[in-house]
């Protein structure tokens, strides 16, 4: 997966700031863009018309302001900024593709489970068919390393690819995880026998061999350690990352690319989030190829 545009949805918060400072830190890796974008809700579409200049004279200060802000930084050379207006979340998964990453900061930093329903960042992880990236608010230049979520989904196979590109490009340790027996947790799994939580353990030591062997193909040179874990995956991968540079996870719902349908474990992972998570979605299908025209032959 190569990353070519990062587009960062600001509000002025101090959790904007921390996904301008996140965005720009990797776009400035790999040359990327970036661009900053506030959306200016249209509920506001009912009031009249000297309210709704006034309101549109306010977002166009706020993003002044965080451009400015954006400026500040280092790396910001190809600093671009769009002011638009719609529903928030909803404009700006639109803006992303599969060589975008859609980049919003959030409050959420590891509150019990369940605080964070309804949050603008699932809402976007839902929405987005690209890569979504969610920054918390509090201090990253203490993290290292780089943690994924395995599975054998298309969207787990992504996760897993970019995952090894960063813990290459930021020269730290990947560290892989599956959780064992994920369907199977809490009291349900305190019931099953013996024999079958070995079986869930060997199940999840071999997906993560091969998860091994695929970073292995892609990154040779990187170190990776791997982990299976008795937990439900959502919380374990919280917990283990939370002193990670950044957490990867795949939407394991979805066949294809297409909003909506966000998996089970990246829902759990951002209702808690405890570092900066990115949320892939499966690649885009690729189209097949038009047959020739002719007549059939069979071949005896």
């Amino acid at each position: 997966m190569q990353i070519r545009r990062y587009i960062v949805g600001v509000d002025g918060s101090l959790p904007s700031r921390a996904a301008i400072r996140w965005a720009i830190g990797h776009a400035r890796e790999h040359g990327a863009e970036v661009t900053l974008a506030h959306i200016a809700d249209d509920e506001w579409g009912a009031v009249g018309a000297e309210l709704i200049d006034e309101v549109d004279a306010g977002a166009r200060r706020l993003l002044d302001g965080e451009v400015a802000y954006a400026r500040s930084l280092e790396g910001t050379a190809g600093l671009r900024a769009e002011l638009l207006s719609g529903s928030p979340m909803t404009v700006l998964a639109s803006l992303g593709d599969a060589e975008t990453m859609l980049v919003v900061g959030t409050h959420k930093t590891g509150f019990h489970y369940g605080r964070a329903f309804g949050s603008r960042s699932l809402q976007l992880a839902n929405l987005a068919v690209g890569p979504v990236t969610i920054v918390p608010d509090t201090e990253s230049r203490l993290r290292r390393g780089v943690v994924v979520g395995v599975d054998d989904s298309p969207a787990g196979n992504a996760a897993l690819d970019l995952a090894a590109d960063l813990a290459c490009d930021h020269h730290c340790e990947l560290i892989a995880v599956r959780s064992a027996g994920a369907s199977a947790t809490g009291a349900a799994r305190r019931e099953t026998e013996p024999e079958q939580l070995a079986q869930y353990d060997d199940d999840a030591r071999r997906l993560l061999a091969t998860a091994v062997e695929r970073v292995r193909n892609r990154q040779p040179g990187i170190t990776i350690r791997s982990r299976v874990v008795r937990r439900p995956p959502g919380t374990a991968l919280n917990d283990i990352a939370r002193s990670a540079e950044v957490l990867v996870v795949g939407d394991s719902r979805r066949e294809e690319a297409q909003p909506g349908g966000l998996g089970s474990v990246a829902y759990d992972v951002l209702l808690n989030v405890s570092s900066p998570t990115i949320v892939v979605h499966a690649p885009p299908a690729v189209p097949a190829e038009p047959q020739p025209e002719g007549e059939a032959h069979v071949v005896r």
